[in-house]
């Protein structure tokens, strides 16, 4: 096909961008629905994707070979392609501080797994109005946190983080930029027995569990109007270069690509406190 038939949809979808998106942050989780993509990402967290065509599912493919199906899960740190041309579909992040990360992660036994023997469906009815703009704000992620209840209940639980660990998360997530000696020392702990703790119990390393804590304080700044710069900077980020490096990894893309009005819109209705950013 020559360049000049190809419509302006097949180009964003080749360039990995998403057309009348809607994305929601609710702290501990992401959710974003689009009608159709194909992108390149590496996250921090567990994500799950949901094929919102009862007829035709997703197809993720890494280093490994390809998976298809219509709920897939991915783990964390997996460089992946997502290809959902012509498909809408529902994503939702679950990080790394969310309830149910660790419990997702330890079902994780592939890069990329199929659930659709689980004949779950939930996410699909919640995807499917969320798109559709008929389910936002405090309904919408009280729909989310119930579907995700009623799908990691097929998984074995885990046993309680240790209190060393949980401590670790919370000063991380205050403060993403706190040093691991600090931390370490404060706990009475060597460097390298603070680390081997948390990486066993938490299930990513500490210095990705903070760039994790980073990206989502980048998240809840942009959109709002802020320069990159200042986005960097508020979120703990050294400069710009290295957010957008770090940014572009986690989600196929610049931090630019995703925020412009026409392409997606960022569902900020009646946000908890805790989510909403400080002013400055």
């Amino acid at each position: 096909m020559a360049s000049s038939d190809v419509s302006g949809a097949e180009k964003d979808h080749r360039a990995g961008r998403a057309q009348g998106a809607r994305c929601r942050l609710l702290g501990d989780s992401f959710c974003f629905a689009c009608h159709s993509l194909e992108s390149r990402a590496c996250r921090h967290s567990v994500t799950l994707l949901q094929s919102l065509d009862e007829h035709r599912g997703l197809v993720v493919s890494t280093d490994q070979g390809e998976v298809s199906g219509k709920l897939l899960m991915v783990a964390p740190l997996v460089e992946r392609s997502l290809w959902a041309a012509g498909i809408p579909f529902l994503l939702i992040d679950v990080e790394p501080l969310h309830w149910a990360f660790r419990r997702f992660v330890q079902a994780a036994d592939a890069r990329v797994r199929s659930l659709d023997h689980l004949g779950f469906n939930a996410l699909r009815s919640v995807g499917t109005a969320f798109l559709a703009d008929a389910l936002a704000g405090q309904a919408l992620d009280k729909a989310i946190r119930r579907a995700l209840g009623e799908l990691v209940s097929a998984f074995a639980p885990v046993p309680d983080l240790d209190p060393r660990v949980r401590w670790m998360m919370v000063e991380i997530q205050s403060d993403p930029s706190r040093e691991l000696t600090e931390l370490a020392a404060q706990l009475g702990l060597s460097v390298e027995h603070a680390s081997r703790l948390f990486s066993a119990q938490a299930g990513l390393s500490l210095r990705v569990y903070a760039l994790s804590c980073k990206i989502r304080l980048a998240a809840r700044h942009l959109g709002r109007g802020h320069p990159l710069t200042e986005v960097a900077q508020m979120a703990g980020f050294s400069d710009s270069a290295h957010f957008a490096k770090v940014w572009t990894r986690c989600y196929g893309a610049s931090p630019s690509a995703f925020f412009p009005p026409t392409r997606m819109k960022v569902d900020q209705t009646a946000l908890p406190g805790w989510i909403e950013p400080p002013a400055y």
